[in-house]
């Protein structure tokens, strides 16, 4: 690319670059220089490099430099103006960053809502000078501020939904199981197309069950109610016992249960 115009751009002390393509009008700024602008670690700065790289959506507005065009000796990943919130809106403002880099945290939350504003500026030659352009341009940028922020809390919703998720997978346990295994199960349900796929669920489920357990439900539960009816239960009792009684007699088979309905919620990400 021969038509590009590279500025360095001052944010809040830190040294950024962009870049302009003339020939699209597209904006990019160097991966790298917002990572070090924000405090992240080289470990941290790598992540972030190859969680842009990986994303589907981010990865569309991802660019290559050469050497010689940003950095002198190096080949530098730039990232279009225009995903730049939604990347900086996935990096997670966790407990132990606000814990152990406070500084970058508070540094991280100013990227998120106004780098992209920032570095934009930095080609617009034609700056308004009467009140009327000021206040037309304040708006514009407090709306483009507003779909920005609205961005960020969406995608911080979804971060907490997925942790919710997480932690309702990771917590599965002989306890409480056959609840917290029915929560599980609806919301796979719910993953595929509604409440009509639960017993789908159930039935892949098992099947999974009895191939590595090396067990019969049905067999199993048909022999159970007969035991019962010798023993004298009612009918009605016995009618009511299903798989998951079965299931919950035998430690072994009760943990190959649970294991394949955690298994199953995270390929279905839930």
């Amino acid at each position: 690319m021969s038509n590009l115009s590279v500025k360095s751009v001052d944010f809040l002390g830190d040294n950024l670059v962009a870049v302009k393509d003339e020939s699209t009008g597209k904006i990019y700024t160097g991966v790298s220089y917002i990572c070090k602008g924000i405090g992240f670690t080289k470990g941290q700065k790598d992540r972030q490099v190859k969680n842009i790289q990986e994303d589907e959506i981010l990865n569309r507005g991802c660019l290559k430099f050469e050497a010689g065009v940003i950095d002198p000796n190096n080949e530098v990943l730039a990232i279009e103006l225009d995903f730049l919130p939604l990347w900086l809106a996935k990096i997670s403002i966790t407990p132990n960053m606000k814990e152990e880099q406070p500084l970058v945290a508070e540094k991280l939350i100013n990227y998120q809502l106004k780098a992209k504003n920032v570095l934009a500026e930095a080609f617009i030659n034609n700056k308004p000078t009467c009140i009327e352009d000021v206040l037309i341009s304040s708006l514009q940028e407090m709306k483009a501020l507003k779909g920005e922020v609205q961005a960020i809390k969406v995608e911080s919703a979804k971060q907490k939904e997925e942790l919710q998720g997480i932690r309702e997978i990771a917590g599965l346990s002989s306890t409480d199981w056959k609840n917290d295994s029915k929560n599980l199960i609806v919301k796979i349900a719910h993953k595929l197309g509604g409440n009509q796929f639960i017993q789908d669920v159930y039935k892949e489920i098992y099947t999974n069950l009895e191939r590595r357990a090396g067990c019969q439900l049905e067999i199993r539960l048909t022999n159970k109610r007969r035991r019962m009816a010798e023993e004298g239960i009612c009918k009605s009792k016995r009618d009511k016992l299903n798989k998951l009684d079965i299931i919950g007699e035998e430690k072994k088979i009760l943990e190959c249960f649970l294991a394949i309905v955690k298994e199953l919620a995270i390929k279905y990400g839930v």
